[in-house]
């Protein structure tokens, strides 16, 4: 089920203005992790659940093209008044119902907004729009979150995010990187492995 939050303007304000931006250096490491699965150029990301858009500034320097997304109208008002990149947009949608071709997607985040969705349409949606060796990263402050994943074990991908393994399943391979500041990068398998 997903959840709507911080939606009124006075919400919105409160969020842009105590909300913790994920680190430098946790952005750095999923770029990386990117780099290795599908290599440079990165052409478009998309920042799901982006509330007033800490997180999708800071991927604007990396992308051709970053599109944030988000319930909120408020959210996204404040987004837009603070993004100064000519290369960043946004758009009111739930996660669960992206507005993106298939296959064309690099790189998806939820940067503390994962728990928020329904979390199995969410990662079908995620699976929809990504790229061959495109990327899913889910950043949270908390390692405490259930994942599941169709066809999958819901047990063995959730162990795999903690224990930072890379098998999922028998015929499903994710993989995934835990980092010290609360990042679990999960790669979905391509098109041509499923």
């Amino acid at each position: 089920m997903a959840y709507r939050l911080f939606e009124g303007k006075k919400h919105a304000a409160l969020y842009l203005k105590y909300r913790v931006s994920p680190s430098d250096h946790l952005i750095q490491q999923v770029l990386g992790f990117l780099e290795k699965q599908k290599g440079r150029p990165f052409e478009l990301a998309v920042d799901v659940g982006c509330g007033s858009g800490q997180g999708t500034l800071l991927l604007a320097k990396h992308f051709a093209s970053v599109v944030g997304t988000d319930v909120s109208p408020a959210q996204l008002e404040l987004a837009l008044q603070h993004a100064q990149q000519a290369n960043i947009t946004y758009r009111e949608c739930v996660a669960e119902e992206l507005p993106f071709a298939d296959s064309s997607v690099d790189l998806v985040t939820a940067m503390t907004a994962f728990h928020w969705f329904d979390r199995p349409r969410f990662l079908q949606e995620a699976h929809r729009v990504l790229k061959p060796r495109g990327c899913l990263a889910l950043l949270s402050y908390t390692m405490d979150i259930e994942l599941s994943y169709r066809d999958c074990c819901a047990h063995t991908l959730n162990q795999v995010s903690q224990e930072a393994g890379v098998c999922v399943g028998e015929t499903y391979h994710a993989s995934v990187q835990l980092h010290g500041d609360a990042g679990v990068v999960l790669q979905l398998p391509d098109s041509a492995e499923r």
